[in-house]
């Protein structure tokens, strides 16, 4: 078999490697690529498979060896052994029967483009092209995004190979022609030897297919899914059978296909069918068919823009609190907001609920962020974290806030599922790697669109908010892409002294976001050791703190020590600050102790000044009911 043979007679290719390795192995989420190492038999035999079920060109399992994806299953150190093995594996199955085209695939950035300049990109490629360049071909698969395009040619011309790409599902919507017509350019300019389309409904193929024959002259490649998938009794199964797929080739030969392979959920038995009446045929005139979209409607938002009331405060010059109230699975809604009615009394700016922090299961933050605001009537802010959402749901959950009436959104990555009660049972997705992907997501639904361009109505227009831990300069680096993306203020991990507020208003000051520094009184001896022991990334409580609060042998004379410290700290705060984020504090007593520290504040900022036992008051000897430190 031999690559002049490209474009003259149909070449059929081999069917899906990543969907059938899979099936039956405990890979726990690791890249399946690095099966060319670990279970080099088990890949060794499916190109056996295709090779007997009559496939003339057998694909490397090498479309995620990228650096920089195995960086993730932390396998970064072996890319190149990877590729290298999965084209001699493809090679030793085919002998002199069959072509081997290495298989590169997308990065998948989505929203982390911004952070990988043109050059890192090319970078990235080139690592995986050079250790694929003794296969026969490199094929491009899967693309979708022209700038990754661009790079992934580049670095695959640089090989000598020939090269052949494939483009992606790039959605239906308006963009979706356009977006083939400069992915299309991008080949043809980079010197590309075939061009196609991969991994998408059979029906989908077919279109695209006959859009690039009536685009370009190269030949065109074809490698559909088996229909869409289905989740079965916890089994992935496809709804083409071979038979149903044999229909599907037979129309795209017919449209002049140079090559017709599979892709996902597609096995041996689907190549077995196509095989024998469609490998050699000569390949057809082009059919060169006009696929016209047809007329998108413009979707704009169904009323006019109306003012965010968390904007107009966060704009305002006037000191601001806002209190995190916690979504406790333990106590009803209306609980929460009666429990929360006297902190609002007590001139609370705003409410925030935290997204299920400590990997630990809490009433939703959407629903319980909403309902402080319709009851008490103080403009509430949801935490939205990424760590347990995956993109299908971030965009409806988001879109779904802000229809219920939330207009502010905190932007946070989120605690890893493994932290928690459920560790052993929920997993950490990935579909977004951080906040700032959240925040620029944020920013992109505010423009009316999904993450892939389509339109949307009525854009949520949130006011955005960030976090920061410790201002180290790491930490500062970050905030600063966070700024960029979007968040307009910052809530800090809490301070526990005069010096870390100070740092952290001098460093986070200048970056142009309000700054909100975090306040958590501490109430007992074991709750400032527990923070002290660094256990929560970001909290940092002195030891000279910890030292003074082990003075106090009762529990009642440790809370009333913490909450004096805090009221310290917290008048330095409003003297020197615009705003506070207030933690409430743990125990029986914490709402109460909460308004208490609202109303100092308020009188303070009033007055100029308070005395901080007049306003503690209180029962002596107040049992601490803290649970975990």
């Amino acid at each position: 078999m031999e690559m002049k043979d490209l474009g003259k007679r149909i070449l059929i290719g081999s069917g899906a490697v990543g969907t059938v390795l899979r099936r039956g192995q405990e890979l726990s989420g690791e890249p399946v690529e690095l099966m060319n190492l670990r279970r080099p038999e088990a890949v060794l035999a499916l190109h056996r498979a295709y090779r007997e079920a009559g496939s003339q060109i057998l694909v490397t399992n090498t479309f995620a060896a990228n650096r920089l994806l195995l960086e993730d299953g932390g396998a970064a150190d072996q890319c190149r052994r990877i590729n290298e093995t999965g084209v001699a594996l493809a090679r030793k199955a085919a002998g002199d029967a069959c072509l081997v085209w290495a298989s590169v695939g997308p990065l998948s950035l989505g929203l982390r483009h911004e952070d990988y300049p043109e050059a890192r990109l090319e970078e990235v490629y080139a690592g995986q092209c050079d250790a694929l360049a003794t296969a026969d071909a490199i094929v491009l698969e899967t693309f979708i995004d022209p700038r990754e395009a661009r790079a992934a040619l580049k670095a695959a011309a640089a090989t000598k190979l020939p090269v052949i790409f494939q483009v992606g599902h790039t959605g239906r919507g308006r963009n979706r022609w356009t977006t083939i017509d400069v992915l299309l350019a991008e080949a043809e300019a980079a010197g590309a030897s075939a061009v196609g389309a991969n991994c998408q409904h059979p029906d989908d193929i077919v279109d695209v297919a006959a859009y690039l024959l009536s685009r370009t002259r190269l030949p065109v490649t074809a490698s559909a899914n088996a229909g869409n998938p289905s989740i079965e009794r916890g089994l992935v199964r496809y709804e083409f059978t071979p038979k149903d797929f044999t229909g599907i080739a037979i129309r795209l030969a017919a449209l002049g296909v140079s090559v017709i392979g599979g892709c996902c959920g597609t096995t041996a038995d689907h190549i077995r069918a196509i095989a024998p009446p469609l490998g050699g045929r000569p390949v057809g005139p082009s059919a060169r068919i006009e696929i016209r979209e047809a007329p998108a409607t413009e979707t704009r938002p169904t009323r006019p823009a109306a003012s965010n009331p968390i904007r107009e405060l966060i704009r305002a010059e006037r000191f601001l609190i806002s209190v995190e109230i916690r979504a406790d699975r333990n106590s009803s809604l209306d609980f929460l907001c009666r429990n929360a009615e006297e902190i609002a009394r007590a001139g609370a700016d705003l409410f925030d609920v935290p997204d299920n922090p400590g990997a630990t299961v809490g009433r939703d933050a959407v629903i319980t962020a909403a309902r402080l605001q319709d009851v008490l009537r103080v403009p509430s802010i949801c935490h939205k974290a990424v760590t347990q959402s995956n993109l299908l749901q971030l965009h409806s959950s988001l879109m779904g806030a802000w229809d219920i009436g939330l207009r502010g959104v905190l932007a946070v990555t989120g605690d890893p599922p493994s932290m928690g009660p459920l560790g052993s049972l929920a997993q950490r997705v990935t579909d977004l790697k951080s906040s700032v992907e959240l925040l620029r997501l944020i920013r992109k639904l505010r423009e009316g669109e999904l993450i892939n361009g389509d339109r949307i109505a009525d854009p949520p227009d949130f006011c955005a908010g960030a976090t920061i831990g410790w201002p180290a300069p790491a930490q500062m680096a970050w905030l600063k892409k966070k700024i960029e993306a979007g968040a307009e203020y910052v809530f800090s991990q809490p301070v526990f002294s005069t010096d870390a507020f100070r740092q952290l208003r001098d460093g986070a000051g200048p970056l142009g976001a309000r700054l909100f520094p975090g306040l958590l009184p501490l109430t007992s001896r074991r709750n400032a050791e527990f923070f002290a022991s660094g256990r929560i990334p970001g909290i940092r409580v002195p030891e000279t703190v910890v030292a003074k609060m082990a003075r106090f042998e009762s529990a009642g004379d440790q809370r009333r020590f913490g909450l004096e410290l805090a009221l310290e700290l917290a008048e330095t705060i409003a003297a020197e600050a615009r705003g506070i984020y207030l933690i409430m504090p743990f125990g029986r007593s914490s709402h109460e102790d909460t308004a208490r520290i609202v109303r100092h504040l308020r009188a303070f900022r009033q007055a100029g000044a308070g005395r901080i036992g007049a306003v503690l008051g209180g029962p002596e000897g107040e049992q601490s009911t803290e649970k975990h430190g």
